[in-house]
């Protein structure tokens, strides 16, 4: 079986919204994404400007990632949204196969550092981790509700 990574765009946005609702709506995160809302925030990044995101299909999808670069102090940052992979092919190199593919992209592109969001103390984290990202000393995540319904 052929394993292939291309570039992602708006004609893998339904089949990546599904496996988004399939990931992200199991363990450990336990979300309640609809297909809708999964395909409209992976639509809202793709038109960011700055979009870099790739898939890796072997027969089928297996995973993606996504994000966009944007300015910083001093050059150019990127913001590493999404990194999705199919439960069954995870611990199995898919998703350090598309960071690998990102970081070789972005270091041609001139980006000067990666920032992501992710669950702390998690098995996210772990895989961070081991493919050289640390906790930030300097910044929190910060939220304030302004709706009881999320």
């Amino acid at each position: 079986m052929l394993e292939e990574i291309e570039s992602f765009t708006t004609k893998h946005l339904d089949e990546c919204a599904s496996l988004y609702v399939e990931v992200f709506n199991g363990e450990p995160w336990n979300e309640q994404w609809s297909f809708e809302n999964a395909r409209l925030r992976l639509f809202e990044t793709l038109m960011t400007p700055g979009f870099v995101g790739f898939v890796l299909r072997q027969d089928k999808l297996l995973g993606f990632v996504a994000g966009y670069c944007e300015q910083v102090q001093k050059g150019k940052g990127f913001y590493l949204k999404e990194i999705c992979v199919r439960p069954d092919n995870q611990r199995q190199g898919v998703g350090t196969k598309l960071l690998d593919r990102l970081m070789d992209v972005l270091t041609a592109m001139e980006v000067t550092m990666v920032y992501l969001l992710t669950m702390k103390d998690g098995q996210a984290e772990a895989f961070y981790t081991q493919n050289g990202y640390q906790r930030s000393q300097r910044m929190i995540l910060m939220s304030k509700r302004l709706s009881e319904d999320i």
